[in-house]
């Protein structure tokens, strides 16, 4: 229920053993090359975890990452002679740097410390060629470094999207990624390593849509209630009359980020007549530890404050209908919609919550036990903010809901139960005010069938239309 321990199954054998067992939830993070060594991550939470080093030989593990505070340490790359392993950590730093840890030295050595996220890294099998990418607010930079001849030579004509997924070819000629941005569908693409080249392989699929029609969005951003400057994705629809409606997006997470990438979704609400904010509030990962950690717990409800300033942010525009703001969000960002909704109700024409969190006491006690050990950590415990926890719940002021709310919800959800949506419902047609509910028996956290989401987001359309946007 909260424990994971490591096994390893054998498929000459077909057996599988128990490598590593212990309280608390462990993954095996890679193999070094001669398989001799497994490193394992073990979580507190989201931002802070250990990485422990088991020595087959032997038949040990040890603890590398020691360390006070908050820490991260992930995606380890391991050298051609399993001596070593590159890795990124934030360990002692604001920003997650990139770093080199030899396998029989209790410190590690830096690499990389941009005042940026690195945010991913690929080695080449033979351990000469280095690939990573950072994050400069939502936008990808590549960067490559020859090791053997010392030099750097950067992929410096990538336009500006998301890359993931980094693989080298089995000698080291290629690298090979996923590259997408909010108007383009990820495809892959090589970079040559030898000849510094870099081009798209693939031609993704856009459902028959011409790309053209697809709405790139603008790095925009404004200042909150404290003077905190807060970065958001831009969206407009490619017609515009009059003043515009928007939907203002919540991410999820908290410890997470809106970045620019192709949604169907987003693109469908453009073509509809509806503008997007995309708001990356305090909370998010990306911008550093710090900005990270100005929603932790009691500081809660200073995120949301972050929410209704992109709101006030709009309706100081002249192209913006500032009576027709729309709160959108799925999982924690459905708790930001209700709590926006609860906590600023005059602000908003409508909200959309998708699998949100309506009351924190309840969310966390019937999560999956092992969910609810990693999201104390950020919301606050049941044992020691349980009064706290119940004043910033949405359903604590549900009477406060002015606009008509659209909830969706997965009858199967492990994260989110399905109560959290039903008891916001309850408490609002109680108090006569509009409420749609949704509740899918096939999906869990979220809407992952094709068929379940034009279903949905049809509706969800069709709501704005009539309660916002004023159409028939």
């Amino acid at each position: 229920k909260t424990d994971f321990d490591i096994y390893e199954y054998n498929f000459e054998t077909s057996k599988a053993i128990k490598l590593y067992e212990g309280e608390g939830s462990y993954r095996a993070a890679g193999y070094s090359r001669d398989n001799r060594y497994l490193l394992i991550v073990k979580s507190y939470s989201s931002m802070n975890n250990d990485l422990l080093l088991y020595d087959r030989e032997s038949n040990t593990t040890r603890l590398l990452s020691k360390h006070e505070g908050d820490a991260v340490y992930m995606d380890p790359a391991w050298d051609a002679d399993s001596s070593s392993f590159y890795f990124l950590t934030d360990q002692g730093r604001e920003f997650i740097g990139l770093a080199r840890w030899n396998v029989d030295s209790t410190e590690f050595s830096w690499v990389e410390t941009p005042e940026v996220d690195v945010e991913q890294v690929a080695l080449s099998n033979d351990g000469t060629m280095l690939a990573w990418t950072v994050n400069a607010k939502g936008y990808s930079q590549f960067h490559f470094r020859n090791l053997k001849k010392h030099i750097d030579v950067g992929a410096y004509r990538t336009p500006q999207g998301v890359i993931r997924g980094m693989v080298f070819t089995a000698d080291g000629s290629r690298l090979a990624f996923s590259f997408g941005s909010g108007a383009k569908n990820s495809d892959l693409w090589i970079y040559e390593t030898g000849a510094d080249k870099l081009y798209q392989i693939t031609q993704s699929a856009t459902g028959g849509i011409p790309a053209k029609l697809f709405r790139e969005p603008e790095l925009v951003e404004y200042e909150s209630f404290d003077g905190l400057k807060i970065p958001a994705f831009w969206y407009t629809p490619a017609q515009i009359k009059g003043k515009i409606p928007v939907i203002v997006v919540a991410h999820g997470g908290p410890e997470g980020q809106a970045r620019p990438n192709l949604s169907g979704l987003y693109q469908y609400f453009l073509s509809r007549g509806y503008a997007i904010l995309e708001p990356n509030v305090r909370g998010s990962t990306g911008f550093g530890k710090k900005f990270m950690a100005l929603d932790n717990v009691r500081k809660r409800m200073d995120s949301v404050k972050d929410f209704e300033y992109a709101a006030r942010w709009l309706s100081a525009r002249k192209d913006v209908d500032s009576k027709k703001l729309i709160a959108f969000g799925g999982s924690y960002g459905g708790f930001m919609v209700l709590s926006s909704l609860t906590t600023y109700p005059d602000r908003w024409a409508a909200g959309v919550s998708s699998v949100g969190i309506s009351n924190f006491v309840t969310f966390l006690e019937k999560t999956a036990p092992y969910r609810r050990a990693l999201r104390e950590a950020e919301y606050g415990s049941l044992a020691q903010d349980r009064d706290f926890l119940a004043e910033i719940s949405p359903l604590t002021h549900a009477d406060n809901i002015k606009a008509p709310l659209f909830l969706i919800q997965g009858a199967n959800d492990p994260r989110v139960p399905k109560g959290e949506a039903e008891q916001i419902a309850e408490a609002i047609r109680k108090k006569g005010g509009v409420v749609e509910y949704m509740l899918f028996e096939d999906e869990g956290h979220g809407l992952t069938k094709t068929a379940n989401r034009i279903r949905a987001y049809s509706a969800v359309v069709e709501f704005l239309d009539k309660h916002v946007a004023g159409k028939k």
